[in-house]
């Protein structure tokens, strides 16, 4: 399984990474107020689970790791009940809801639906969902859970 994993990987790098996705949507603040703000979308084929959005207004930016799943089902239906919502809007198939909520704050997105779906679209060509999977480097991920630092086994009478 290993070695399959690793053709996988190389042959994902090898077929290039797709572009970013540059766009200006908008963060509504109130019903009659709506800010621009930069969003670019970023896959790493390695790492097909999620969607890494930068958004960027003025000098301050916050980078967002949100499921690709998730992102694409929710341009189509509502999805998404914790830090990450998404959800057609009610009069216009082509925008969608986004809500990212933390400890300290929200924020609510408005999102262009045909160029966001094109390419994540783009993105299940390159990593069909099915093989996801595939990419994910279970082997380094144990290595790394279980070196200095990681999961340790309890020893007799340190349950810890």
């Amino acid at each position: 399984m290993h070695g399959e994993q690793s053709d996988r990987r190389a042959r994902l790098a090898q077929a290039g990474a797709l572009p970013a996705l540059s766009l200006v949507i908008e963060r509504v603040l109130d019903e009659d107020l709506r800010v621009p703000v930069h969003a670019e979308f970023r896959f790493d084929a390695g790492m097909p689970l999620i969607v890494s959005a930068t958004f960027t207004h003025g000098w301050s930016s916050v980078t967002w790791n949100i499921g690709r799943e998730l992102l694409h089902r929710g341009l189509f239906e509502d999805v998404g009940d914790g830090d990450v919502q998404v959800w057609p809007t009610q009069f216009d198939e082509d925008r969608a809801w986004l809500i990212l909520d933390s400890e300290r704050r929200s924020a609510v997105f408005e999102l262009p639906v045909p160029p966001l779906a094109h390419w994540l679209h783009s993105t299940y060509r390159l990593v069909p969902a099915e093989a996801e999977a595939d990419t994910l480097d279970w082997d380094g991920f144990l290595e790394n859970l279980l070196a200095d630092g990681g999961l340790r086994r309890p020893t007799e009478g340190n349950p810890s």
